[in-house]
């Protein structure tokens, strides 16, 4: 039963009384002492007693009385007794205590030491160096005979856990299989480190442990180097040669190591150094310049002891890391034909939630009636990114790299071979004739500066913000249409859906509009900049069948990769679309991970949106006239079918009402009703309207001195300070500019104005034989939700907007003002444009759930398949195929059960 802050509070009141009550009971009875006795039976309470004396100070005495332990401490088969602690309270009476305040006894919660643990640390600091010291020494373990038995304790270890020393022969024991592991020797005064190597440690490959190979093979020169994420180690490794040995480059993969070359190598990486490095790329962007240079330091902070240098080997040995991770990833080792039958896009990690046919799709999904085939459509955008530059330092000849088209850069020959051929110099770069677009409009102006490449197209799924597959390729002056083609047409011809014969067709740099709708649109951000005519005619705000889409995932996606531009812009060409095609196959498999949290936000994000939008539009239609309702439908309707028709989202009439021409109105009234001689006056030279208009001008002077007082005196005024010549000549010291306060000030005095209208009709309705049904109509104004334009923002989107009362009284549509009845259909057509995206978000969001749902249950299917494609020769590798894909195809099977909990299998509309 949960029980109100209220009833706890007066429970706890009541406890306390009952026990004070208690208490000067049992001191009336004498049951009490003035000290504490030891008892172990009974527990000892005290009760303070506060009483006035005769000296008129106040008193203060100390009485001790006995009450048994508590139920919790009785010993087994005692009786528990009752005392005044524990009296039942359920029978007390809390209504004639209604009126207390709810928040009896809460407050803020007490700050403890928790709250600060920075300042609850510095009391300990001295601590914490005391113990850093004395960690310098043998300190505890400081013992004249190590563990097994031997005399001599002088090693340590920093990477084994604990501090205890040992002695030679079990520090060589103990290391045999561990060569990277970093010893210090205590020379009698401090330790100095040491390598295992110089002890006698050799590290024997070709063996398991315990068996002694008869043929070593000592490293060439005996300096074989070992890269870890923990320092630079040189090591005494020895290989096999036995009859039936491996080859050397085997010998040492099969230890974890990568070599650097497969020629008599000299020095290796360890599988969790590169997996280290990879990963904190992906999260940190950090170069392999700092990361290499990071393990140095770890080695010697000095530079008194120079190492052998090992950047080069580490910078090959990253990237056919990275490459080989990818082929392992996509099932490539799997494949009989191996890397060299790598298909196009193989690598790409691709949109769960994104159609697929025969993956993720519902049998019969070409054939689904028009109102549901948006369902079906797949939502592309495209970008460029100005800061993925690369200098001209190398090229392809000399760094052709290892990707080929296998995951997002398209292939680099083909890509340039077709751009060579479209391209002719003399032929300028078409110009925007919409927006001041420097990256199209400048393309042909750009300065290379020793750039080989200005930029980076890309093509991304708009829903989900995934990179398409061999959609990226460089830019070589700006954004020219020529390479944004060219990558579009790529997507789209690698994309399944779109190779449907059903749904679309594509021809080689070419579609066929004859059997599929494509529909172009310029994202929400983007949008604003463009004349007004394009805000209405390519606004997703406004279109059927896209849901709340925004348009703007390329955005999100060069936020995660400009990081790393600094460090790919030296790289050579190959190095750099290998090292970036990694870095998005990382961020769509991210995407991958969070879409079971973020498609669940945005669905419970978007059911109330569909009914409050639903409750807003069916309010302002119940306002409009039906007939008039019924011709915008069909006008609607008809430009939906049709975008060649007249735009209905667009606003026809451009002019304002303005007082003069209400004033220009009141005098042709007054002409008409002197003509027809219905003129009724005070006073010949002055009219009823002239009277009420200066009236009007009055009140108006008065309210704007009164608003301007009030500016004035406010502290968030903005000062203007006068500055020298320059490009600007004054700088505003507030955060909002005068525009801003200018707005502020102009919306407050039309609010101002209407309420005193409104309070002087209300004083004059009794007057003027009104009755109070008015009030109804010409409601009071909140200036938070009311005081707002047609096309207010408030901070939130636009779909998320809604109308105020103003626009949804009854009758306005009857008022046939220039300009008001334009007004009101265009809004009319956004609310309900915006209403049906917000219907169309839940059913895509619906949709893409369970696609992405039946696409992990077609990945774990695939993955079943793969290990039995390959039949090897040897059983260790055919149960290495066998374990990799059912690995691969659990963790699928997972990701769909965890994602199906999550979402609890979202309701069928």
């Amino acid at each position: 039963m949960v029980i109100s802050r209220k009833q706890q509070s007066l429970r706890q009141f009541q406890n306390n009384f009952f026990a004070h009550n208690d208490a000067v009971g049992r001191a009336v009875r004498n049951e009490t002492n003035d000290t504490l006795q030891d008892t172990h039976q009974e527990q000892q309470c005290k009760h303070i007693i506060f009483e006035a004396a005769p000296t008129g100070r106040l008193a203060v005495s100390s009485l001790y009385y006995t009450v048994p332990h508590s139920p919790a401490k009785h010993q087994f088969g005692e009786p528990a007794s009752q005392d005044a602690h524990d009296l039942p309270t359920d029978d007390f009476d809390f209504s004639s205590l209604n009126n207390v305040d709810e928040d009896i006894g809460s407050g803020k919660r007490k700050r403890t030491a928790g709250d600060d643990p920075l300042h609850l640390w510095k009391s300990d600091a001295d601590l914490f160096l005391l113990e850093f010291i004395h960690l310098e020494g043998c300190g505890d373990f400081a013992q004249a005979v190590c563990f097994c038995g031997e005399a001599g304790p002088m090693y340590w270890c920093q990477d084994c856990h604990g501090v205890e020393l040992v002695c030679l022969s079990c520090t060589l024991h103990i290391h045999k299989r561990q060569p990277l592991h970093r010893i210090e020797c205590w020379n009698g005064t401090s330790f100095q480190t040491t390598m295992l190597k110089a002890l006698g440690v050799r590290f024997q490959l070709g063996h398991p442990i315990g068996v002694q190979c008869v043929n070593l093979i000592p490293t060439f020169n005996d300096d074989f180097v070992i890269l870890d994420y923990n320092g630079v180690h040189e090591v005494g490794l020895d290989f096999c040669g036995c009859e039936s040995a491996q080859p050397h480059i085997t010998q040492l993969l099969r230890v974890c190591l990568f070599p650097a070359t497969t020629l008599d190598p000299k020095s290796a990486a360890t599988f969790r150094m590169l997996e280290y490095f990879q990963m904190l790329s992906f999260e940190s962007k950090v170069s392999a310049w700092e990361f290499y240079n990071t393990v140095a330091h770890l080695t010697d902070n000095t530079g008194t002891h120079v190492l052998k240098d090992r950047y080069v080997s580490l910078l090959q040995m990253i990237c056919e890391w990275h490459f080989m991770m990818q082929m392992k990833c996509c099932g490539q080792g799997h494949h009989p034909g191996g890397i060299q039958a790598t298909e196009v896009s193989a690598c790409a990690v691709l949109c769960p939630a994104c159609p697929h046919p025969s993956r993720n799709l519902p049998v019969g999904w070409e054939n689904s009636p028009p109102e549901f085939q948006f369902l079906y459509a797949i939502f592309l955008a495209i970008d460029a990114n100005f800061q993925l530059v690369w200098r001209n330092v190398s090229s392809d000849a000399v760094d052709p790299g290892l990707n080929h088209g296998y995951a997002f850069f398209v292939e680099e020959t083909t890509y340039k071979d077709f751009l060579a051929s479209h391209y002719r110099v003399g032929n300028p770069q078409e110009k925007s004739t919409c927006s001041s677009h420097s990256a199209v409009n400048l393309a042909d102006m750009r300065a290379l500066r020793g750039l080989a490449a200005t930029g980076a197209d890309t093509v991304d799924c708009v829903r989900h913000n995934f990179k398409q597959l061999c959609s990226v390729g460089d830019l070589q002056k700006g954004a020219r249409y020529i390479n944004m083609d060219y990558l579009f047409f790529q997507a789209c011809a690698l994309h399944k859906t779109f190779a449907s014969s059903t749904y679309l067709t594509i021809l080689p740099y070419h579609i066929d509009h004859n059997h599929k709708v494509v529909m172009f649109l310029v994202p929400k951000f983007h949008l604003p900049v463009h004349i007004a005519s394009c805000q209405t005619k390519f606004s997703f705000n406004f279109i059927k069948g896209v849901g709340r889409t925004d348009g703007e995932a390329p955005e999100h996606g060069w936020a995660d990769i400009n990081p790393i531009a600094t460090s790919t812009r030296e790289m050579g060409p190959g190095s750099r679309r290998d090292t970036l095609d990694d870095h998005f196959n990382d961020w769509n498999w991210k995407k991958v991970c969070s879409m079971g949290t973020t498609l669940l936000h945005k669905y419970k994000a978007a059911i109330p949106e569909v009914e409050e939008h639903a409750s807003d539009l069916k309010e302002f239609e119940a306002a409009l006239d039906p007939d008039q309702l019924a011709t915008w439908w069909k006008e609607i309707e008809m430009w939906e079918s049709d975008h060649s028709l007249t735009n209905p989202f667009e606003v026809k009439a451009r002019t304002t009402v303005t007082q003069a021409a209400v004033r220009l109105a009141l005098s042709k009234a007054k002409a008409e009703e002197i003509e027809h001689g219905g003129h009724i006056s005070l006073d010949d030279d002055i009219s009823p309207s002239v009277l009420i208009s200066s009236g009007m001008e009055l009140e108006d002077q008065h309210m704007q001195l009164m608003c301007k007082n009030s500016r004035f005196s406010s502290t968030s005024m903005p000062s203007i300070v006068e500055s020298a010549p320059g490009p600007e000549y004054n700088y505003c010291t507030c955060p909002t500019s005068p525009a801003y306060h200018l707005y502020k000030y102009k919306n407050a005095f039309v609010q101002a104005k209407y309420t005193a209208a409104r309070d002087a009709l209300i004083m004059l309705a009794s007057k003027l034989g009104k009755n109070n049904d008015w009030q109804q109509i010409l409601k009071s104004l909140h200036r938070a939700k009311d005081v707002d334009p047609l096309n207010h923002d408030k901070g939130k989107t636009v779909g998320q907007q809604n109308i105020s009362w103003i626009w949804k009284t009854p009758g306005v549509s009857n008022n046939q003002e220039e300009g008001l009845q334009d007004s009101l259909h265009v809004e009319w057509c956004k609310a309900q444009a915006w209403a049906h995206q917000w219907e169309e978000e839940v059913q895509l969001l619906h949709e893409e759930m369970h696609r992405i749902l039946s696409f992990f249950e077609w990945q774990a299917r695939w993955w079943d398949t793969q290990g039995s494609q390959w039949q090897f020769s040897s059983p260790a590798f055919t149960e290495g195929t066998v374990a990799y894909a059912h690995c691969q195809a659990m963790l699928h099977q997972r990701m769909s059960a965890w994602f199906g909990s999550l979402w609890d299998e979202p309701p069928v509309d």
